[in-house]
């Protein structure tokens, strides 16, 4: 009726017409809904997921822990040994979106063990669970080249040995079901029940492994108290022998591209030999250390706080190891240095070569 009122003629009316019906099942397709739609809530265990799969990758190292137990004079059964693990997130197609390469070293009396394995993770079962499974190469590492082929049946994975992951105030908890984790070792039919934590600044690890027939547990410390693995940095470094500054012009050997992780990485290098100037060959280390305090070491009460820790130290000829000096500061700093005048060590997160000019 419109379209007559117009003055158009009945063909051109009954075009017009058409026009407006089909616009209109346009825009309630179009213009409707997804003009008010704000998007559609999925589960906290997705959400969860994509936490996690940002936070996991990453260096982490126990040297505070192993240390600090020493310190304490703790009997040798409840010391944690030196373990670091080092998390990757890799492309891995048959691992499914959310893989990882997960290699862990720990020190013992007969030297390091390294192990590695696969790691997935994914959301639920339940509403607000991630779930994290292992898949683990019992001899030998996984490397890179084999991630675009590896398959989950190429290595082992022990049906009842997931974590399931569920959000703590600052933390994601792990755990596995009781006595679900069972599988033979050495011989014997053991049972594990481990947990994990994750935080923006750990990974807790507790290690539990039970002999079914004894009740016995062959693995962790004596106490059950779980591996502290703190998250470290990378840090950028150089040395220079000798430490000249303030401008002198004096030759001086550098050492560059020292990458240093600061939960106790330690690099070491050979000075040369300079008989016109008087210098001798000398078997010089760089050593970084966050150091988080495990024991109150002030009087009258006061709080010792943490510090990064720069540390020069040199092998002498009869194999032993002197501490020259070391320089500390806040532990979140992002530089570091440290100059003996005979030799300078400099640390950064940011290379040099990535500085900005600033005022």
């Amino acid at each position: 009726m419109f379209a007559y009122r117009m003055g158009l003629g009945h063909d051109a009316a009954m075009r017009y017409t058409t026009l407006l019906i089909i616009g209109a099942v346009l825009c309630s397709t179009l213009c409707g809904p997804r003009a008010l739609a704000q998007g559609q809530d999925s589960t906290p265990g997705e959400r969860n997921l994509r936490v996690m799969a940002e936070l996991l990758p990453g260096l982490y190292d126990n040297v505070n822990q192993s240390y600090f137990d020493g310190r304490r004079k703790l009997p040798q059964a409840d010391r944690h040994p030196r373990m670091s693990t080092t998390i990757t997130r890799i492309e891995a197609p048959a691992f499914g979106r959310y893989a990882f390469l997960w290699v862990s070293r720990t020190e013992t009396d007969k030297g390091p063990s390294m192990s590695w394995r696969i790691a997935t993770l994914s959301a639920g079962p339940g509403a607000d669970e991630v779930t994290l499974r292992h898949y683990l190469r019992m001899q030998g590492e996984i490397t890179p080249a084999e991630f675009a082929t590896l398959r989950p049946a190429d290595l082992r994975r022990t049906e009842g040995c997931d974590y399931f992951f569920k959000r703590r105030a600052d933390h994601y908890r792990g755990l596995q079901g009781a006595k679900s984790c069972k599988f033979e070792w050495d011989g014997e039919q053991v049972y594990t029940d481990n947990e994990i934590s994750l935080s923006p600044t750990s990974l807790w690890f507790h290690d539990h492994k039970w002999v079914i027939k004894t009740g016995k547990r062959i693995s962790g410390v004596a106490s059950g108290e779980p591996f502290w693995l703190e998250r470290a940095r990378v840090f950028h470094c150089y040395a220079d022998v000798p430490g000249v500054g303030g401008g002198v012009d004096v030759p001086f050997e550098r050492f560059d591209n020292i990458l240093l992780n600061d939960k106790g990485g330690t690099h070491w290098f050979r000075s040369s030999a300079v008989p016109a100037r008087g210098l001798e060959s000398r078997e010089i280390a760089l050593n970084l250390r966050a150091v988080t305090w495990h024991v109150l070491n002030e009087a009258n009460d006061y709080f010792n706080r943490n510090s990064l820790v720069l540390s020069v130290l040199e092998r002498l000829p009869d194999g032993s190891i002197k501490e020259h000096g070391y320089a500390f500061t806040d532990p979140d700093a992002e530089r570091i240095a440290i100059n003996l005048k005979w030799m300078l060590g400099n640390c950064a997160i940011t290379p040099r070569n990535e500085a900005r000019p600033q005022m």
